[in-house]
């Protein structure tokens, strides 16, 4: 028999254990590649989609939503007036998604220019319609309505004069600015244009108003 060294034998081994890893760790490595790829893709889509939802546009307001909110903000009335707070709640219902009807209940009494102890107190309520379109985060709009207006003077230490009916249009426009899916932020501009008897104060305006709406 041949005498094969001790050293001969254990680098012989040595490198045959060591091929047999390596080989183990290749298969391994393959097995484990492909999973990891399709791991990488799966989360890159996951990613990709929530990233896209998340800047995805807000499709508020759709057809058949009902909206609800309040206002505050600044009248501009006649000359004979002084600007004054107003104060407003309103209801709107989306007949499809650009168009809308609302009702609105509108509160302001502006004092008499140089004697402020005076009032000309207005109480409007007002039915229009509005159209909207869409412009990122915004939805401007623009719309008319008309209604009654409520209007009585105020004089302190006289007696007050019996409050009247009257009766009015408005226009203007403004824009909601979209929150999220339920609620927005509402700027206005609105002009009404009211019947004004003679020898009466007139109640016509401008109002400019800030205000909430909720969606649901």
């Amino acid at each position: 028999m041949l005498a094969v060294p001790r050293r001969s034998l254990a680098r012989h081994l040595s490198n045959g254990i060591g091929v047999a890893n390596l080989q183990d760790m290749t298969r391994r490595t393959q097995s484990i590649r492909p999973s990891l790829v399709w791991s990488l893709v799966l989360a890159s889509i996951v990613g990709t989609a929530v990233s896209a939802r998340a800047q995805a546009p807000v499709n508020t307001p759709d057809k058949g939503v009902v909206a609800y909110g309040f206002d505050v903000g600044v009248v501009f009335p006649d000359d004979q007036f002084e600007n004054t707070l107003t104060f407003d709640g309103f209801g709107e219902y989306y007949v499809t998604p650009r168009i809308s009807v609302r009702g609105m209940f509108a509160w302001a009494s502006p004092g008499f220019d140089g004697r402020t102890e005076d009032h000309f107190r207005q109480a409007k309520l007002l039915f229009g319609g509005l159209y909207n379109w869409r412009y990122k985060k915004l939805r401007p709009f623009a719309g008319a309505g008309a209604g009654a207006y409520f209007v009585r003077l105020k004089e302190l230490g006289s007696s007050d004069p019996e409050g009247e009916s009257r009766g009015g249009f408005y226009f203007g426009g403004g824009t909601d600015v979209v929150l999220n899916p339920t609620s927005a932020i509402k700027v206005e501009w609105r002009w009404d244009q009211v019947s004004h008897p003679p020898g009466l104060p007139d109640a016509s305006g401008a109002t400019l108003t800030f205000g909430y709406k909720r969606y649901f």
